[in-house]
């Protein structure tokens, strides 16, 4: 036996001691298929929602949701108005208080009569599955799982043994998607969660989704319908206890009214109330760009591992660099280039290319492991000429409604994944820039063909690389030695370092072991 299956099978020994269960194979296979509805159904969002003039029929209208409390009450907004159909897809959704509001709202518009899809990756849905299968027996409510664990119980030993068995389950599906009668969604870096949306108390992500209304939702929708319907998910009716938690479903729904009664009644839930979305949508308050754009998806095979490279995002991404002439903004939290992606740096180094990136510095990330990924190409990329920019994780004196921290939290850390290119075309998605993205897991996002789209997601990233909020990396010659420094502003003084900034000595020397161990791969 092999030393890695050897300590699966040791692990699943281990976990079966404190009992499991696993899926209906049975039920597993049972799929109804459904579809989008058409986009020419009439509703309230479908009037609202743009209608390119003829002609330009491929422009469709976005708005940046750069503020996390405007990226919530998005979702809300849309799951009050819709009338037909919500599809709803996402890597992570926490039962946590925004989360709940969030359930809460499907729940509301299912009770209302609407058709809610709700498409979840399996890697997080044990925390709270009993609540998973209560919202499936809802008539109006189907929840499926992307690449499930075969055997549940959520035990940490389980799980571990599963992965290191089965390379199947280390491909999760990442995409992130909100779409309401097939006429407004919202697609981007979020997933649904308290960090998400700036209501936790010592953390949260800057992030960015943007909202559509027009021909790019029906691809959107043809995205989420190929994942629907794919062999890879499985209902939530065939996970084990289905028949006794679907009971749960009353209780739950007073559980969800509770929890929001309650939210209204802090100052986070004040201030969502004041957010005023529609108001400000409709007015213009919100600003709306038309643009024509295109749907960058990963297709739900990807999960076996064979499809081929040209299919997937990254390469449909990896060709918008070739008419590229002045300039590439890189921002990703979870920033691992590889021999590929400094390659295709390079490449646009050599061409005369300004190429600036924007990532998560070693104390603002909250992946200490990805980092150390990332930390072994920071000289090569230097001495390329890239720019490199690590964010700080500031304390939030601002409010909650900034567009560059975005939070109240005492804590900030990149979430945004977005590529400028000449500030004619930006890609707003879930892509990271590492391994994982391109190889392993499934992503989604959209490539806007717009000056004033690019523009504005090009001055958020320069704003965010200023020396207040960043770190600039830079190279220094000691003795036959190259070292990086860290130079930015605190206190209106310069500050300068040769060492991680803000960090200790033995998380340092943690990243440097991380460093040698074989799992760029993987991050």
């Amino acid at each position: 036996m092999k030393p890695l299956h050897l300590i699966a099978f040791c692990a699943a020994m281990l976990a079966g001691l404190h009992g499991c269960a696993s899926i209906n194979t049975d039920r597993a296979a049972m799929r109804p298929p459904s579809q989008a509805i058409s986009r020419d159904t009439p509703s309230q969002l479908q009037m609202l929602a743009h209608k390119p003039d003829p002609a330009t029929p491929a422009e469709s209208s976005f708005v940046l949701l750069d503020s996390g409390l405007d990226a919530l009450a998005a979702r809300l907004w849309l799951a009050q108005k819709a009338e037909k159909t919500l599809d709803v897809q996402y890597y992570i959704f926490h039962g946590d208080k925004t989360g709940a509001l969030v359930a809460q709202a499907l729940m509301e518009a299912a009770e209302r009569g609407v058709r809610v899809r709700i498409l979840l990756d399996d890697i997080y849905t044990h925390r709270h599955e009993a609540d998973i299968m209560a919202l499936y027996s809802h008539p109006n409510i189907e929840v499926r799982l992307f690449n499930p664990f075969h055997f549940r119980g959520g035990n940490p030993l389980l799980q571990l043994g599963q992965y290191l068995r089965d390379e199947r389950v280390n491909r999760r599906m990442h995409n992130k998607l909100f779409a309401a009668d097939n006429q407004f969604a919202i697609t981007g870096g979020r997933n649904v969660g308290d960090e998400y949306f700036v209501a936790h108390d010592d953390f949260s992500f800057v992030d960015l989704d943007v909202l559509a209304s027009g021909p790019v939702v029906g691809e959107l929708s043809r995205s989420f319908d190929a994942y629907w319907a794919s062999e890879a998910v499985i209902p939530a009716r065939a996970l084990p206890g289905y028949k006794l938690a679907r009971h749960r479903l009353p209780a739950l729904k007073v559980a969800l009214q509770n929890k929001k009664d309650e939210l209204e009644q802090t100052d986070y839930g004040r201030e969502l109330q004041s957010v005023r979305f529609e108001q400000r949508l409709l007015s213009g308050e919100l600003p709306a760009y038309l643009a024509t754009a295109r749907v960058v998806a990963d297709p739900p095979e990807k999960v076996e591992g064979n499809t081929p490279a040209s299919q997937l995002l990254v390469g449909q991404l990896s060709g918008l660099g070739t008419d590229t002439r002045q300039e590439v903004i890189v921002v990703s939290p979870y920033f691992v280039p590889g021999k590929m992606g400094v390659g295709w740096m390079g490449y646009m180094r050599a061409r005369g290319i300004r190429v600036r990136v924007l990532t998560n510095s070693l104390a603002a990330s909250d992946v200490p492991v990805v980092h150390a990924g990332y930390a072994k190409y920071r000289k090569a990329l230097l001495e390329l000429g890239v720019e490199l920019y690590e964010l700080k994780p500031l304390p939030n004196a601002s409010p909650r409604k900034t567009r560059i921290i975005g939070s109240g939290s005492s804590r900030s850390s990149l979430h945004t994944k977005s590529l400028v290119f000449d500030r004619e075309k930006v890609f707003i998605g879930s892509f990271n820039f590492d391994p994982r993205s391109a190889w392993l897991n499934t992503e989604l996002g959209l490539v806007i063909e717009s000056r004033e789209i690019a523009g504005k997601v090009a001055e958020m990233a320069e704003r965010a690389m200023g020396p207040d909020f960043s770190h600039q990396l830079s190279l220094k010659n000691s003795g036959d030695k190259t070292a990086i420094v860290w130079r930015s502003r605190t206190d209106r003084r310069e500050f300068v370092t040769d060492t991680e900034p803000n960090t200790s000595w033995w998380k340092r020397r943690w990243v440097d072991f991380l460093t040698l161990l074989p799992i760029e791969s993987h991050l």
